[in-house]
């Protein structure tokens, strides 16, 4: 009842603003890399409706799958949107140290709130020199395994709880004439990001954990590190051995993220399912076929990624979007007020039009219990248990300099897949060079 009171004084705050201010009317755009007409970018775009109703605020938000070039290119010419929606804060900072975004305290964000709202790792990944310039907006969890119980357990198998222990399912699939895994990694201009996301389970998992991984991708290490060395081998066990992915090694770099799984939904002569296990993160679903969907959590549902090596707690990886505010009209005020209320997100994570979104709120306090999905639910109360222990980590690639995260990393485990375990030394070494 008391969020309700709140979100409704807050409307009430904007509209006060909006009216009072002659905001009816204005436009802001909103960037992103999320497609404008896909689950995310309709859920998107639904959130900003009780806003407009209320405030006369025209929000438009368009997505694109050049994303990370395009903004690029608008804003070297001077022509950005009034928000851009990242999906890496290390291009954020990137942004922010190039002189192009307003500092988060500009636009009359009350930073002691936004940082108890969103966490203090949160806020930090979009501050430079100690002042913020990115706001958390959506989380994701990418450490779980896509699984469907019926097929396990028809068969015997039991959920892996490390990493020997999924490499031992794997080999027993293959030798009962079946395939382990589904990998695919085409994205366009940004093909290798779902490499990169093995590596950096991996990465949490070895060594010193979190600490190492930290060192990692503030290049504390050396990306030749035998740390990363290792969990390049271990990806490279996965990506390499001869069956283990459907299609074969060629069809990782050739087959799209969102497609990778449909073998899973599908059955052979036999009765068997294309593959059995798909690493990869929690928005996933929002691209599987229309029918797969309604089995999500029933049919199809996850289990933790393994651990590696013992010792080590328990981490979750995760990513997200984090936006970046390019003037101080009131009018794109008013938005970013919206955007960091806990309101802002009942849209998506309702599943408003039926969008079938799952993404999940980055804000602490908004009720898990709104999510559509008991199987989004379950996921969002991982990912606030994570940040409230500090064992949440984001995409390490996201927060490298755009030139390694959104550049040579991706290229070079490309380059990795298609070359095979014997590029690894010259793949690390690439990318070594290549820090800016």
């Amino acid at each position: 009842m008391r969020k309700s009171i709140f979100g409704l004084l807050l409307i009430l705050s904007m509209v006060a603003i909006a009216c009072g201010g002659g905001l009816e009317g204005e436009e802001v755009l909103m960037f992103g890399a999320p497609a404008t007409d896909g689950p995310d970018g309709k859920a998107i775009q639904a959130s900003f409706d009780a806003f407009e109703e209320e405030t006369g605020i025209i929000v438009t938000y368009v997505g694109s799958e050049n994303f990370e070039s395009e903004v690029q290119a608008q804003m070297e010419a001077g022509n950005p949107p009034d928000i851009a929606l990242w999906p890496q804060p290390g291009a954020v900072r990137d942004a922010a140290e190039r002189g192009f975004l307003i500092p988060m305290a500009d636009l009359d964000v009350d930073m002691d709130a936004y940082r108890t709202n969103f966490s203090s790792y949160l806020v930090g990944l979009g501050e430079v020199d100690g002042v913020a310039y990115g706001g958390a907006h959506a989380v994701n969890l990418k450490s779980i395994v896509w699984y469907q119980p019926a097929e396990f357990e028809k068969r015997g198998y039991a959920i892996p709880a490390t990493w020997d222990e999924m490499i031992a399912l794997a080999d027993q699939i293959l030798a009962e004439g079946m395939t382990p895994f589904c990998f695919g990694m085409y994205s366009n201009g940004a093909t290798g990001w779902l490499a990169t996301d093995w590596m950096e389970d991996i990465m949490l998992r070895t060594g010193e954990g979190t600490a190492s991984y930290d060192q990692w991708v503030n290049h504390d290490i050396p990306f030749n590190d035998p740390i990363v060395k290792n969990a390049a081998t271990l990806l490279s066990q996965i990506m390499h051995t001869d069956g283990y992915v459907v299609g074969g090694t060629d069809a990782i770099v050739s087959t799209f993220f969102g497609n990778a799984q449909d073998p899973m939904f599908e059955r052979d002569a036999n009765g068997n399912p294309g593959c059995f296990m798909h690493r990869q993160a929690s928005f996933i679903p929002g691209f599987w076929p229309e029918e797969a969907k309604e089995g999500l959590g029933t049919e199809t549902t996850s289990f933790p990624f393994p651990a590696i090596e013992s010792g080590l707690p328990p981490a979750a990886l995760g990513a997200g979007d984090m936006w970046g505010v390019f003037n101080d009209r009131d009018a794109t005020k008013a938005v970013v007020e919206y955007m960091l209320s806990p309101d802002y997100f009942t849209a998506i994570a309702t599943n408003v039009n039926d969008a079938g979104s799952t993404r999940i709120s980055a804000h602490t306090g908004f009720d898990t219990s709104l999510y559509w999905s008991p199987v989004v639910q379950a996921q969002a109360a991982v990912l606030s248990d994570a940040l409230a222990a500090n064992s949440f980590r984001f995409d390490g690639s996201d927060n490298m300099p755009p030139a390694v995260g959104a550049g040579s990393f991706w290229v070079e485990m490309t380059e990795l897949a298609v070359n095979g375990p014997s590029y690894i030394d010259t793949a690390l070494d690439n990318i070594e060079n290549s820090w800016p």
